[in-house]
């Protein structure tokens, strides 16, 4: 089902990476909020807790190279320590009623249109 539900709708990602002096491990996740944690097993706790969940194997790793391709495109080097990636998770992007995302209709609604009188 996740495959599937990824392929209808728009989704995010986050990534855990190791390698860092504030903690072992920095989970990157949406609107670039980072959080750093001295083991793996809190960053993946964290995350899942969100809702996220790993990638297929074959997708994950498309976007590991994808990240790297990007990461050496930049003229004279990253600025900041970007880590070793160790996983890239996902997780739908469904509005729900309330959200913050909550700026429009559902998919498959009809948009409220108000009907003006003629002058």
């Amino acid at each position: 089902m996740s495959g599937s539900i990824t392929r209808k709708y728009p989704r995010c990602i986050a990534t855990i990476s190791a390698g860092f002096e504030k903690g072992d491990f920095l989970v990157r996740e949406e609107k670039g909020q980072r959080v750093y944690f001295d083991f793996f097993e809190e960053a993946f706790n964290y995350i899942a807790a969100k809702g996220y969940s790993r990638m297929g194997k074959v997708e994950e790793t498309e976007w590991m190279e994808l990240m790297e391709t990007v990461h050496l495109s930049v003229k004279g080097g990253m600025k900041y320590n970007t880590g070793r990636l160790l996983m890239v998770l996902h997780k739908p992007l469904i509005p729900q009623r309330g959200d913050e995302y909550d700026n429009g209709p559902r998919y498959g609604e009809e948009p409220d249109i108000a009907v003006l009188p003629m002058p």
